[in-house]
């Protein structure tokens, strides 16, 4: 499986058929600071989230090539912290104050300990920022179901939902360019309309594909909103 967010989405692309849907487990978030305005300076600073129910991530840069990938959530109340202001120097809570320089470190409490980390690496060659997220892995399993009319086949897609998040399935014909925003049906003969899911809990969720022709690659992209 192969995890990626180039611009603002992640996916993991389904490169074989597989029977079950594995659970969550680390994600490797791809993005390009180019795509956010803020990230092209030092000191710049984003909030990406994933669910509405879920504390976004900040990404910080601190300087040409060396970016922070921080947990929000602060490690005196749990209050979601606002990302970094240049200006100030730091990140603040708004809770109870407590403060954070750009890597996520304590400068002021009552904060008792920084920031989670998330593991960074920026790859000057590609332009492309490596985060990986823990808990946050969307694993696909494909099956083929039934053979339609005109010779196109449907295929059930199943991954593990986040609640509250939002899903899209994307198709491309090979694996580099731009994947299209592909409809879906949510039973197996239902009409293929639906084009954002949005689970109401955490579980495994089917969708089904039509598809035609020999060659092609279906994404779920699991769609990132900055705060």
């Amino acid at each position: 499986m192969l995890g990626s967010a180039l611009g603002h989405a992640w996916a993991a692309t389904v490169l074989t058929e597989i029977s079950v849907a594995a659970p969550p487990g680390p994600a490797l978030l791809l993005l390009r600071p180019a795509d956010y305005p803020a990230l092209l300076s030092d000191g710049g600073s984003v909030q990406l989230r994933f669910s509405t129910i879920v504390p976004p991530l900040t990404i910080n840069r601190e300087s040409a090539g060396q970016f922070h990938t921080l947990d929000s959530i602060c490690t005196h109340a749990g209050c979601t912290v606002g990302k970094f202001i240049l200006t100030n120097g730091y990140m603040r809570c708004p809770c109870h104050g407590s403060q954070y320089n750009v890597r996520g470190e304590v400068v002021r409490g009552p904060a008792p300990a920084n920031l989670n980390s998330l593991p960074t690496r920026f790859d000057a060659n590609t332009g492309v920022l490596n985060v990986q997220v823990p808990d946050l892995g969307l694993h696909v399993s494909s099956l083929a179901v039934q053979t339609r009319s005109g010779g196109s086949s449907r295929f059930k897609l199943s991954f593990h939902g986040t609640a509250f998040a939002s899903y899209q399935v994307r198709y491309h014909t090979e694996l580099d360019g731009d994947f299209s925003v592909t409809p879906f049906a949510l039973t197996p003969g239902g009409a293929a309309n639906q084009t954002v899911l949005v689970p109401n809990d955490d579980r495994v969720w089917d969708v089904y594909v039509d598809a035609a022709g020999g060659r092609g690659f279906f994404v779920v992209a699991l769609l990132l909103t900055q705060v």
